[in-house]
């Protein structure tokens, strides 16, 4: 289905449509923003499920979306008996001077376990480029050697967005990759965001100001396990 440049996909539900149009009235409200971020992470989790046959699943990611998108993924998979461990990273996200984009880790949280893990969750708020998920998933499969699948979940990717992280790896790895989202757009402003997206900087929407990275900022999920 397309709607004004935006192709919903075939996991997309009443439901999920309704969440993606609530991020976008909400880019002001920081509490509802991040309730629907939540509710697309569960949604997600549930058009995966099935999809991990119930093996140990590491969900991988960045600080920002740890409290939300990625709780939403985390409790819906831990509430059908999921064997989940979380690894946190804090991206210092930015661009070179040619325009190109580079996203190194500066800090790192890895649950004790993970690399037994089955299966690799990367989520991600939206799929914009590549920098951020090829930098955080590069740190993760040089140790978790048993993943069998790696699923990348978002509530929206730009069109490149797949062709350009299978790009990144070679075939044998970009193979295990699936991706799973409820909407693609095709348009990007001036500044390069995904529109309409996710409504803007992700930072600004969650009430964050900036980069976590950049204001010691601790995710709530990871002051539970660490303290």
């Amino acid at each position: 289905m397309n709607i004004n440049s935006r192709t919903y996909t075939e996991i997309a539900t009443t439901r999920a449509k309704r969440q993606l149009q609530d991020l976008l009235d909400s880019n002001s409200v920081p509490a509802a923003y991040r309730k629907s971020m939540i509710e697309l992470g569960k949604l997600l989790a549930d058009a995966v499920s099935p999809s991990l046959e119930n093996k140990s699943t590491l969900i991988v990611s960045t600080a920002e979306d740890a409290d939300y998108l990625q709780f939403g993924v985390s409790s819906f998979l831990k509430s059908k008996g999921i064997d989940t461990k979380l690894a946190v990273f804090w991206n210092h996200h930015y661009q070179l001077s040619n325009s190109s984009s580079v996203a190194p880790i500066v800090h790192k949280f890895i649950e004790p376990g993970y690399k037994c893990a089955r299966n690799i969750i990367v989520v991600k708020s939206v799929m914009s480029g590549s920098c951020v998920v090829r930098t955080n998933l590069i740190e993760m499969l040089d140790e978790v050697k048993r993943a069998e699948h790696v699923f990348i979940l978002s509530p929206v990717a730009h069109k490149n967005s797949e062709e350009k992280l299978k790009n990144e790896f070679p075939k044998h790895i970009s193979d295990k990759f699936k991706f799973f989202c409820f909407a693609i757009d095709d348009k990007r402003d001036v500044s390069g965001e995904v529109i309409p997206g996710i409504g803007g900087q992700i930072y600004d929407l969650l009430g964050l100001s900036k980069q976590p990275v950049l204001s010691s900022y601790m995710p709530k999920v990871v002051e539970e396990l660490v303290f």
